[in-house]
């Protein structure tokens, strides 16, 4: 009988001290009032209000190929302690922007030594602890975006309705679609060194009628490049767009408009050109005042120089002239990273003379560009300098080397970019294409960020203003 009432006692103890006496007669009244037909699946949601927070118990990291070569690559694993038991949530393997950015599987110990314990559904507590661990880019942001997913899951909603929760940016509105057509520059042959020509629909449209027009085009451009090329497909640059020979950036424009002359369709009024110069790749410093200089004028006094066709290189004032005459002559509606970021002098020179009729990108900021915008480093650090900025006229892009993830089609209905660069139409680029479709399909039309082309108005710098006057 003692020991009877001694174990009596021992439970009475524990149901008090967890107070579940108290939650269960409130949860059962609950239940009574509210009187749902599934009445078991009221009491799970309930009770699992009162249950421990999941922590993560391991972080675990996988060898994997690379989609776009025999670079190795880690895919990246939680599990988490959940309702008193192990289990496997979700994993994530992001994309890269340069081969240079390793993952290796010795950098999970550190990650593991910094995570485990830690409440999954804190993502600026991972993040901020992330940040401080010394491993590559592409870890950071795999394991921040496997503890974002894990979070959404455990919550049941989609990434996208967590992205609306956690960073309020939950207003739905589509960009405008950038689609790569061809990859030329330095990873093809040909003297050319302007990497990649994109699309974009004419203003006003909403996103699904823009990206039919646009597929439209491409398929045409494939159909092109087949019927040149012996009836066999064109191959596929990292960007998912035709890799092309060329000798003159032109050339890929000419093609362009052959390719889509059946179907009675014109660039710079069914659809605009954007060029991707990726001028870096084609950028070299002299002294102010060495090389040659067109006869009768003056030598430039810029130090950077720019190959644009390969070995023929010329100062930034002759660049901005080709750009110029691109715009009046080919009508041009936007140039990514058109110069050197460090090329100050030329971008003053280059808005000056085309800002209020062309869109001017660079993904390292300059004065006089818009931004372009990737995920980086974790998943809160990016979404919170997105927020800082002025997104209506950022581009947000994918990353050149795609590994399957499709969390940035998620974000692309509530970014609240204007523009978004996602890469060409085949390969492992369709899948993000499909996401975004699929999520504009369940939500309805959407309105666009906006339906005109934002132009950066040229304001002189004061030391110019002050000359001119």
């Amino acid at each position: 009988s003692s020991g009877i009432n001694a174990e009596y006692g021992k439970a009475v103890e524990f149901i008090q001290s967890n107070k579940i006496d108290i939650i269960l007669q409130q949860t059962l009244n609950d239940l009574y009032r509210s009187q749902p037909k599934n009445v078991f699946g009221y009491l799970s949601e309930e009770l699992d209000k009162y249950a421990s927070k999941p922590t993560i118990h391991v972080v675990s990291g996988y060898n994997v190929k690379s989609f776009h070569s025999d670079l190795e690559r880690v895919s990246v694993e939680i599990t988490c302690h959940v309702q008193n038991h192990q289990e496997v949530l979700e994993s994530a393997s992001m994309g890269y922007n340069n081969a240079d950015d390793k993952m290796d599987l010795d950098d999970m110990k550190a990650v593991n030594d910094a995570l485990q314990g830690v409440s999954i559904m804190d993502q600026d507590c991972v993040d901020e602890k992330m940040g401080s661990v010394e491993v590559s880019p592409s870890i950071k942001l795999s394991v921040s975006t496997a503890v974002f997913k894990s979070n959404a899951k455990l919550q049941k909603l989609s990434a996208l309705d967590l992205y609306g929760r956690q960073f309020s940016l939950s207003e739905k509105k589509m960009p405008m679609p950038i689609v790569s057509i061809m990859s030329s520059g330095k990873q093809a042959p040909g003297k050319n060194n302007i990497s990649s020509l994109a699309i974009m629909p004419k203003q006003g449209v909403p996103f699904e009628e823009g990206m039919q027009k646009l597929e439209s085009v491409f398929k045409a451009v494939e159909d092109y490049l087949k019927k040149k090329n012996h009836n066999i497909a064109p191959a596929l640059s990292p960007l998912g767009a035709f890799l092309v020979s060329c000798d003159k950036p032109e050339q890929m424009i000419e093609m362009l408009k052959e390719a889509v002359s059946e179907l009675e369709i014109q660039a710079g009024t069914d659809f605009f050109i954007v060029l991707d110069c990726l001028s870096s790749d084609f950028h070299s410093e002299v002294a102010p005042g060495q090389g040659s200089a067109k006869k009768g004028q003056p030598q430039s006094t810029s130090r950077h120089r720019y190959d644009w066709i390969e070995g023929q290189t010329k100062p930034t004032e002759d660049m901005v002239d080709f750009l110029e005459g691109l715009v009046e002559s080919e009508g041009i509606i936007g140039f990514l990273d058109p110069l050197h970021p460090d090329d100050v002098e030329g971008y003053e020179l280059l808005a000056s003379k085309i800002s209020s009729k062309c869109l001017i990108f660079s993904r390292k900021l300059t004065p006089h560009t818009s931004p372009v915008f990737r995920l980086h480093t974790t998943v809160s650090t990016s979404l919170n300098q997105l927020q800082e900025l002025d997104r209506p006229s950022t581009i947000l892009e994918a990353a050149v080397f795609e590994e399957g993830e499709t969390m940035l089609s998620d974000l692309t209905l509530v970014s609240g970019c204007g523009y978004v660069m996602l890469g060409g139409l085949r390969g492992d680029r369709r899948a993000l294409y499909n996401r975004v479709s699929k999520l504009v399909q369940q939500h309805g039309p959407l309105p666009n960020v906006s339906d005109k082309w934002i132009f950066k108005e040229y304001v002189p710098p004061p030391a110019i203003a002050e000359a001119e006057s």
